[in-house]
């Protein structure tokens, strides 16, 4: 992160604004300290508050899946970074080492965009890569004081490039001779995907805070609003094969989605419910990564949040 080289190393930024323990350190130096911090918090909050109070009770329910997705987002962009580098490490397939680094950065701006205040549902779950790349930049990367000071579009157009490169055009040899910084974008991947986990963190901690005051911490789905909450769960969690007649969604989910529907729906932001998914990502299956892939996922997400 070049651009805060400069910069004290702030470690009382966001953190006096929340109740619940997390590590905001990078985002603290990248807005250079508490002014900056501040002015961003209450910007949100406003924004926060002004949507929430205008959710039903079904709303909230919703927005307790929309955190949950953010935070197995993060796992999985993590799990893509750790795993490009093992790839990149033990085999010359360049195209599977530059698809997993795309899609860690991918799923890791994605996990933010699903906690913006103004991204409704189907927007944010039918949302195309390039808009996924477009509203990150435009709300977290761009500006005089971003929260996040890596270049995102050049990063992402990189290993799009890359991706599609090798995954349609598959070289004969390496053809970065004229561009060999290319070819070693994703090794700036892994800080920006631990930004990106402390920054839904954040917003996932900003909507607690909001639906604590305004008394929507929590929400039960009425009988009949379960088959539209089980549409709308799905749509967020599953994926539909429509030659086949499938409708596939993991045995994890579906068992969230049960106790959802029949204990309640709670905000939790992402570092509250880390144990919970530190159980269930990847856990389910004989046919699961090697324990030390999970350890290191597991450590390198709760580092980011802690």
């Amino acid at each position: 992160m070049p651009q805060s080289v400069e910069k004290k190393w702030p470690r009382n930024g966001f953190e006096p604004y929340f109740d619940y323990v997390s590590n905001f350190l990078h985002l603290n130096i990248n807005l250079g300290g508490p002014e900056g911090c501040k002015a961003y918090h209450d910007n949100w909050m406003r924004r926060y508050n002004s949507a929430m109070t205008k959710w039903s009770s079904y709303e909230a329910a919703i927005w307790s899946v929309r955190c949950r997705q953010s935070l197995k987002l993060s796992f999985s962009a993590t799990f893509f970074a750790l795993s490009a580098d093992k790839v990149g490490s033990t085999t010359t397939i360049k195209s599977a080492e530059y698809y997993l680094a795309y899609y860690s950065m991918l799923h890791a701006m994605w996990a933010v965009i699903y906690l913006h205040p103004e991204q409704s549902l189907d927007h944010v779950t039918a949302i195309t890569h390039s808009k996924i790349a477009n509203v990150f930049h435009s709300e977290f990367a761009s500006g005089t004081n971003p929260v996040i000071v890596e270049n995102e579009k050049e990063l992402a157009e990189d290993l799009r490039f890359l991706r599609e490169y090798y995954s349609y055009r598959m070289p004969l040899n390496s053809p970065f001779a004229a561009s060999p910084s290319l070819s070693l974008s994703y090794s700036r991947l892994g800080g920006f995907v631990k930004q990106s986990i402390q920054l839904a963190n954040l917003h996932s901690h900003m909507i607690r805070k909001v639906a604590e005051r305004i008394g929507k911490c929590s929400a039960a789905v009425s009988v009949s609003e379960q088959a539209a909450f089980r549409d709308a769960f799905f749509k967020i969690n599953g994926k539909e094969h429509q030659p086949r007649g499938l409708r596939l969604l993991d045995e994890a989910d579906m068992q969230a989605q049960s106790e959802l529907i029949t204990m309640g729906c709670d905000l939790l932001p992402l570092s509250l419910g880390y144990d919970h998914m530190f159980d269930n990502f990847m856990t389910w299956d004989q046919d699961r990564p090697d324990e030390k892939m999970l350890q290191r996922v597991r450590s390198l997400v709760g580092n980011a949040l802690f």
